[in-house]
Formats: structure tokens, sequence, C-alpha cells
């Protein structure tokens, strides 16, 4: 296998298109392949070669590492505005609090105690792909992949052996095929 970056690889045969030709969205290639799962792995698999102009197979490794830190991003953003959706409510009682006791006592409270701020978190501004991976866990990416090696869409090609073994999935003309047919894309 020739590789082209880390995790990627050329693809040696002919395919029917360049990978500009065909629309593959963030992830998503809507009515295409008939289930969620198999268009988000397809579109992550093929995202790698639109990106580089170039057919490639992706590694195993390089589609977990880019799942997990979609995941984190994911994350970290949800505890931003948890965060801060809890505090807006934490110093809405804190301020009704301080404006009951500053009013009790004719405002002699306020000369005391200094009014209640909020301590909010920043969101991250990172843009989070719309995803299953999100709801379903992983296993919504990993059903699809097996989904499209059983419909021949894919082909998975292992290298070495044992712990050292290197898993590769290339897309294949029947896959790039059946996209351009659906997306009313004529061959070359």
């Amino acid at each position: 296998m020739n590789q082209v970056q880390e995790g990627l690889f050329a693809v040696e045969e002919q395919m029917p298109c360049s990978p500009k030709a065909i629309a593959v969205y963030h992830y998503a290639l809507p009515s295409t392949l008939d289930r969620a799962e198999r268009e988000e792995a397809a579109a992550r698999i093929l995202s790698f070669s639109q990106q580089l102009d170039q057919w490639v197979g992706v590694s195993w490794r390089r589609l977990a590492e880019m799942m997990q830190k979609e995941y984190e991003t994911h994350r970290s953003i949800e505890e931003a505005r948890s965060h801060s959706f809890d505090e807006q409510w934490r110093i809405q009682r804190a301020v009704r609090r301080y404006y009951i006791l500053c009013a009790l006592t004719l405002g002699v409270y306020a000369l005391f105690v200094a009014k209640p701020t909020a301590q909010m978190r920043e969101v991250p501004d990172a843009k989070v792909p719309f995803s299953g991976i999100f709801m379903f866990g992983p296993n919504h990416v990993i059903t699809g992949i097996h989904e499209l090696i059983e419909e021949g869409f894919l082909r998975q090609v292992t290298e070495g052996q044992g712990e050292n073994a290197l898993d590769v999935f290339f897309p294949t003309p029947a896959l790039v095929s059946r996209i351009m047919q659906k997306q009313g894309i004529a061959s070359r």
C-alpha cells in the first residue's frame, strides 16, 4: 500500500470520477445508501479523499482518532453550555435574594454585601458536525462500515500481523457509482 499521509493510503483501482465531482456533506450523504449508519461511515471515509482531491483509503486508527476528537469537542461544548445554564439559574436566585434583603433593610444590606455576579464558562468556538456518534456512540459508524463492506461499497485491507495489524478501508468504484447515480452526476 502506498501511504499518502499518516493513516491515508492511495487507492490503486480506477474510480469513475474525481473526489471533488461528488457532493459529500459534513458526514452526511442524504438518501444515497439507505441507512444513516452507512451514509455517515461513507461520508467520513470519503471526506479524506475530498480534502486531498485524491482517492484514499483510511486506516481504522485515523477514523477512531477523528471520532474521538469530535466527541471530546462536543462533550466540552455541552459541559460549558450546561454550566452556563446552571449558573444562570443560580445567579437569578442569588440576585432575587440580594434585592429582597436590600429592600427589607432599606438598602443597608447593599452597603456590606456586593451584588452577585455570574461565573460563566466560555463556550468553545468549534464547529461540531451533525453525527450519530453523539447519540448512539461510535457503534453508529462501526455498524455502517461493516454494512458497507458486506455490500461491496468498501474494501477492507489488513496489513501486518497480531497487535501491529493495520485495517484500512478503501472506497470502491461501486460506492462512488452509487453516489453518482443518486446525485445525478454523469461519468467522465
